[in-house]
């Protein structure tokens, strides 16, 4: 017994599901049936069978109507180099648990993982194929990291205890240099007491003229001091004592006791500065060299990831750095070039896209003559879109020098008339018609162009103006290609007209009449073929030629006509062989 879930154009699709067959039996149901995206969700476990191994990943059906993908990284946590190994452990068909990880409903996507750590499931590979795992070298790296971390902890409090032994050690120092600042101020002191006492003794110079110096010592209080300098300096002194001491310069003791004073404390600051400066650099190593540490094990991870990413074949270049790794891997390919174009495009970076086109230029080899092109129109159609008339006719100049210039015609007329501006196509295809009249290809295009804005009248001047301006031998080919294009685009009354005319002149050209017949198969009545192949059978051609056109008069009878239609082209096979071999005999 089975369910009929629908039955259209030939196909029937059919349900095993014990829920369908007996919708009274109220068992669980293991496997949720999905019919939209709507009923998968993020983080839900699913059941669904392998329908493909493409380079783009595994594609997983999960209902009749409802494909998910599955890409390699998130199929084994081993990495894969050769895809046939998918396609052997993971034949059409299989059924499989997959969990999903992300679900877009606007584009219909559907993205699933076969990891064992999503499913709990064992791995679609087997341990036993020895592939390496994609963490292998990182669950490496951060074991090394650790040990690297530990050593770097003992060695740092190594450094602490060398840096606090030397702390100690400065103080103590800074407590001695004190104790011997304070040892010299005290003597000082005592000194200038000492030289300040016999000072005060008036003594008269033995010149008048004699210049004389009251030294004094200064103490805590300036003020009481200057007021007795200022009165001993003007006491008149007496004639008969002992001459002064003559110094050539003034001096005063304040002037010594500050230079001992400044370089005492010069040094404090010095002892403490350097305390700052040993114990900052060491504070700034211990830093710099954690950070380094940890800067190095942030782009190692980064690094892992990045090659295990750009390992995979079936990842899209997703910025500016993977298009030059992949332009670099294939200079020549006008592809890739392309693509790299369209990435900034599509960020409207039309500058950047230009200076792509005129790098690849520049790289392509000059042998590539069709790659090369192939840059040439992708520039033509970024200057028609996004740039001016000028820049477009400048691109446009210097295509024309550096390829075939018919070729570079011809891409520019499609170009136009794509962006619907006919006015500009149809000038530039009255040019191509004065430069390049011998060529049948520029008429054709031409007449092909005209045929689909609708202008079927200028399409048989066109003719007419085409005939005259080729040779000859091209005559019944361009007929034959214009028939064909009224076919098409046209009037086929008319183009039936053409052929008629051409196969009375020409009747033995085969090629013609086969080119006829097709078009008639397919667009014209079945009498009318009938009359088309009766009137070829009945022409005097050469044996292999009658033997083909008899098959496919016979063809075509046996999948459109009846048995008596069928017997009718046997007879009169039978007849035209008769008919030889009499011929032969004679």
């Amino acid at each position: 017994r089975c369910y009929i879930l629908s039955n259209e154009n030939g196909k029937i699709q059919l349900s095993l599901r014990q829920s369908r067959l007996n919708p009274k039996n109220s068992s669980k149901v293991e496997d949720i049936e999905i019919t939209c995206i709507k009923d998968v969700k993020k983080g839900q476990l699913v059941r669904g069978y392998v329908k493909s191994v493409t380079p783009s990943g595994i594609f997983f059906g999960l209902s009749a109507s409802l494909l998910g993908r599955i890409l390699f990284q998130n199929v084994s946590p081993y990495f894969v180099q050769k895809h046939s190994l998918y396609e052997k452990y993971l034949p059409e068909g299989k059924l499989l648990t997959a969990k999903v990880l992300g679900v877009n409903k606007k584009e219909n996507h559907v993205e699933l993982s076969l990891l064992p750590e999503d499913t709990e499931m064992p791995s679609v590979l087997p341990e036993s194929l020895g592939l390496p795992r994609y963490g292998a070298e990182e669950e490496k790296r951060e074991e090394d990291n650790k040990g690297k971390k530990e050593e770097l902890k003992i060695k740092g409090k190594k450094e602490e205890l060398k840096i606090k032994g030397k702390k100690e050690e400065l103080k103590i120092k800074g407590k001695k240099e004190e104790l011997k600042i304070k040892r010299r101020q005290k003597r000082e002191n005592s000194e200038s007491e000492q030289e300040a006492k016999p000072k005060k003794r008036k003594v008269c110079p033995a010149d008048e003229n004699d210049s004389g110096i009251e030294v004094y010592y200064r103490e805590e209080e300036d003020g009481d001091q200057e007021e007795e300098a200022a009165e001993k300096k003007s006491k008149i002194r007496k004639r008969g004592e002992a001459p002064r001491l003559q110094v050539t310069t003034g001096f005063t003791w304040d002037e010594d006791i500050n230079a001992v004073d400044m370089p005492v404390l010069n040094q404090k600051e010095e002892s403490s500065e350097s305390e700052e400066e040993e114990e900052n650099p060491q504070s700034k190593k211990k830093q710099t060299k954690k950070e380094k540490e940890l800067e190095k094990q942030k782009k190692e991870k980064e690094l892992c990831k990045l090659e295990a990413a750009l390992m995979d074949p079936s990842r899209q270049p997703q910025s500016a750095d993977d298009f030059d790794r992949l332009v670099l891997s294939s200079p020549n390919s006008s592809i890739l070039w392309l693509q790299y174009m369209a990435f900034h495009l599509q960020a409207t970076e039309i500058e950047k896209a230009r200076a792509v086109a005129e790098r690849a230029l520049k790289t392509i080899c000059f042998r590539e003559e069709q790659e090369k092109l192939n840059v040439w129109v992708a520039l033509l159609n970024l200057e028609n879109m996004y740039g001016t008339e000028e820049t477009l006719m400048k691109v446009f100049e210097r295509a024309v020098q550096y390829n075939e210039p018919l070729k570079v015609f011809q891409h520019l007329c499609d170009i136009y008339a794509s962006s619907e501006k006919y006015k500009q196509a149809e000038e530039l295809y009255h040019t191509m018609l004065r430069r390049f009249r011998q060529e049948k290809s520029v008429w054709l295009k031409y007449a092909s162009f005209l045929l689909k804005q609708g202008q079927t009248e200028a399409t048989h001047r066109l003719l007419e103006r085409a005939l005259k301006a080729l040779p000859t031998k091209e005559h019944v080919d361009v007929i034959s290609r214009f028939a064909q294009l009224e076919f098409r685009f046209g009037d086929p009354e008319h183009a039936k007209a053409l052929f008629e005319s051409t196969l009375n002149s020409y009747p033995k050209r085969t090629d013609i009449w086969s080119i006829y017949m097709d078009i008639m198969i397919k667009q014209g009545s079945q009498k009318e073929v009938r009359e088309i192949f009766e009137r070829v059978i009945h022409l005097n051609l050469a044996p292999k030629k009658m033997k083909f056109f008899f098959k496919r008069y016979l063809d075509y009878e046996k999948k459109y006509g009846t048995a008596e239609t069928v017997m009718a082209v046997k007879t009169a096979a039978l007849e035209y062989v008769e008919a030889k071999s009499s011929l032969a005999d004679t």
